[in-house]
């Protein structure tokens, strides 16, 4: 049989992780000649000369045998003459362009390099970064694409003889293994004290002082992190006080899973999510037999555990054999820092544990928690990002969207795929506006992308907005302005494919279509339309954004609705509500509402939750986003007994006064806190999902779906599920991007997918 000539596109996650050396093993195990190439666009191209039957064998062995770490999501093969112009089969250097590819995220540490790090007869015996084909970083370390070292920044290290040995050998683990590195010729870690000074010995003299209660900065792959003891109390309220995060969780780090359990209640799927190859934080329940410091999460009945994902983790945690804080080295709204300099400059830890690897992108750790026993993503970085999201569209144009103002990540569409950006953060900071910017530009420049249009939030002072539109006056490109709900429920849209849905956008604030504060919204989604179809009542919000601080003013506002001012007063002092400047700010408060002087409206149900959460006594002021919801979901899991509340349903709008001032007879006439804050969210579910059930048999639509930052309230979406498969409705939750502001980006982009021709 005369040999033929095969030339195979594969695009996919194909670049990073170990693709061209399991595709040279096979092309040698069936004697083919030709060679394999990473593509400047992601992909790989690959060449193979032989017998027809043997290629179509390798072809199929190679979808069935690719890289554990691999996807593949496209096969182009052309046949064609063979040229005779190949000996044996090789990886020859990238180039070409080809489909666009997937940008790898980072993989935490494998197995067998763990192993390797603790044998003590290997050379990378404790060598922090011991990587192979299967892991390590990715994303962190990438300048440019194809995913070669030359555009890494390991290139700034030369490989030893023995390390280059191991990179060209066939049948090595670390066989083309762009990380490759030892304590010869890598990276390496060193530790300063506060004149920046080297102590000896680094790793076990930085364990010493963790457990002598220091607080260390040590930088891993894609940033830093602070790092203590988690069972003193007084060194986590300095940590605190340091980072100026009065009352901010904690996330914790742990040897193993035994470790683990000691103090959280874990399932198979918590597990699971832990041990993951993307090695994010979950968010477990505190068990009965939990032991650290109240003082890691304050207030709530849950923590944030990880395991470690890197070299270095491994072997601190492996020595401390405990959990350790492990937090982002950033205080509230400001970038993590990665660069030893600013490392330098941040003055919160007793001793720097750094390295020389130059960080080139910036990426949190990732957060989950499971909602209604799904996965539910709170921040998407480290381990999932840029991995794009498959949008099923009939749509060729390129669209940058910026998300809202918080919890931002950028969103790129190009080819059908929505590059997410990692963990952006709070962009009122001009540190945080220009990291965006530089995520932005960076991600355009890995998949060599130029957007056609540029979407961005309906509120006109958002830093965002103000990016959004001095880019596309630079650019010359259309702009198009995304109300804030509409969003969230196009977010879950461009996850599912529905062509038509009702949605339960529920959050703390977007700017709505009347220019007032949305937050509590029932959204129809038809014939490529949104319309906003139902809400919460309307209520007061005194002071603006102050009431978000002190939702104290809330329970004011609301209660105005049907107490006379003294009265009024009264209740306020009585029930304890605590304000800025203290009781006597009462009167002028009731007298601001009075007159309606600087008093919003909202529709929003964070509001509404922060109301009942101070009414409670759970708390009067937030020092982080979502802490008095957050707080009073946690006394909500306490609940045993369902109360009696009214659901009063009026022209698609929830009465949200009188479940208020239910929780006020509640509480006046004793009835236990926890059972009062379970059934007011549960209250609270139901009266939103009968709207949204209404909405949709008059739309004839059989799919309802939440968004919206309240989706982390576990009562109100495992309330809504059960209320909507009672009647026979599909209820939709989000799966691939955060429900909160974090996936708005991606929803944007969908938007801006059905405006995009009517902005020209």
């Amino acid at each position: 049989m005369s040999p033929i000539s095969a030339i195979i596109s594969v695009s996919g996650i194909v670049q990073g992780v170990g693709f061209r050396p399991s595709i040279y093993r096979i092309a040698r195990k069936f004697a083919l000649n030709g060679y394999v190439r990473n593509l400047g666009f992601g992909g790989v191209e690959i060449r193979v000369e032989g017998e027809r039957e043997r290629i179509e064998k390798f072809i199929k062995l190679l979808e069935r045998e690719k890289p554990k770490n691999s996807r593949i999501d496209k096969i182009d093969v052309k046949f064609g003459k063979a040229l005779g112009q190949y000996r044996g089969f090789k990886i020859i250097h990238s180039g070409g362009r080809g489909s666009i590819g997937f940008i790898p995220a980072d993989i935490s540490i494998c197995d067998n390099c763990v192993d390797e790090i603790f044998s003590e007869n290997n050379r990378r015996y404790l060598y922090e970064f011991t990587t192979c084909t299967d892991c390590g970083p990715r994303f962190t370390t990438i300048e440019r694409i194809p995913y070669d070292r030359k555009n890494t920044s390991f290139h700034e290290f030369d490989m030893c003889d023995k390390c280059k040995k191991e990179y060209e050998n066939p049948e090595d683990r670390r066989f083309h293994a762009q990380t490759i590195a030892c304590r010869e010729c890598g990276p390496g870690y060193f530790l300063l004290d506060k004149k920046f000074e080297r102590i000896e010995n680094p790793i076990e003299s930085a364990v010493k002082f963790l457990k002598n209660g220091k607080i260390l900065c040590i930088k891993g792959i894609g940033g830093m992190h602070i790092a203590s003891i988690t069972t003193n109390d007084e060194i986590i309220s300095e940590l605190r006080k340091k980072l100026k995060r009065p009352q901010q969780p904690f996330a914790v780090m742990c040897p193993d899973i035994g470790v683990v359990k000691r103090f959280a209640i874990i399932g198979k799927r918590e597990e699971n999510a832990l041990k993951s190859r993307e090695r994010p934080i979950v968010i477990l329940r505190k068990s009965e037999d939990y032991h650290l410091s109240d003082n890691i999460s304050p207030g709530l009945d849950t923590i944030g555990v990880m395991l470690p994902c890197t070299g270095i983790q491994h072997i601190i945690l492996r020595k401390i054999k405990e959990p350790l804080i492990m937090t982002s080295a950033n205080i509230p709204g400001e970038p993590m820092i990665i660069r030893n300099k600013d490392a330098k400059e941040f003055k919160i830890a007793d001793y720097l544990l750094l390295h020389d690897l130059r960080i080139v992108n910036r990426c949190d750790d990732s957060v989950i928690k499971f909602i209604n026993n799904k996965r539910t993503f709170i921040r998407r970085s480290r381990g999932f990002a840029p991995v794009p999201i498959e949008l099923d569209i009939n749509f060729e144009k390129n669209i940058l969207a910026v998300g809202a103002e918080e919890n931002v990540t950028a969103c790129l569409l190009t080819n059908k795929r929505a590059f997410l950006t990692q963990h952006i953060g709070d962009t009122r900071s001009l540190n945080t506006l220009n990291y965006l910017e530089d995520a932005i530009i960076h991600l355009m420049k890995l998949t060599k992308s130029k957007p056609d249009a540029i979407a961005c939030d309906l509120h006109p002072n958002f830093n965002t907005t103000r990016f959004a539109i001095r880019f596309c006056r630079e650019n010359e490109i259309p702009l198009i302005r995304v109300q804030h709900h509409y969003a969230h429920l196009a977010s879950l849209i461009a996850e599912y494919g529905c062509d038509k849905i009702v949605g339960i956008c529920v959050d703390g604030y977007g700017y709505g279509e009347d220019g007032r504060a949305w937050g509590g919204e029932i959204i129809l989604y038809k014939n490529g339309e949104f319309s906003r179809v139902g809400h919460l009542e309307e209520q007061r919000m005194p002071g603006g954004d102050i009431a978000a601080y002190y939702p104290g003013r809330m329970v004011a506002g609301i209660l105005y609705n049907i107490y006379p001012k003294n009265e009024l007063k009264k209740i306020l002092i009585r029930n304890g509500l605590r304000f800025r400047h203290g009781t006597k700010e009462i009167d002028i408060l009731i007298n601001q509402i009075d007159k309606d002087i600087n008093v919003m409206r909202t529709t929003s149900m964070g509001r509404v939750l922060d109301a009942v959460s101070s009414l409670l006594g759970v708390c009067h002021y937030r020092s982080y986003g979502g802490e008095p919801a957050m707080k009073l979901d946690s006394l909500a899991n306490k609940g045993k007994r369902l109360l009696e509340f009214p659901i009063h349903i009026r022209d698609g709008i929830l009465n949200t006064t009188e479940i208020l001032n239910r929780v006020l007879e509640l509480k006046e006439d004793g009835y236990k806190k926890e059972d009062i804050a379970f059934s007011a969210e549960v209250a609270l579910a139901m009266g939103i999902a009968e709207i949204a059930v209404m909405r949709a048999k008059i739309h004839n639509i059989d799919k309802i779906g939440i968004s919206g930052g309240v989706s982390y309230n576990n009562v109100i979406v495992t309330t809504i599920s059960k209320y909507l498969e009672d009647r026979g409705i599909e209820f939709l939750q989000h799966r691939k991007v955060p429900p909160g502001d974090g996936g708005l980006s991606l929803g944007q982009v969908r938007y801006a997918i059905d405006n995009f021709f009517t902005v020209l």
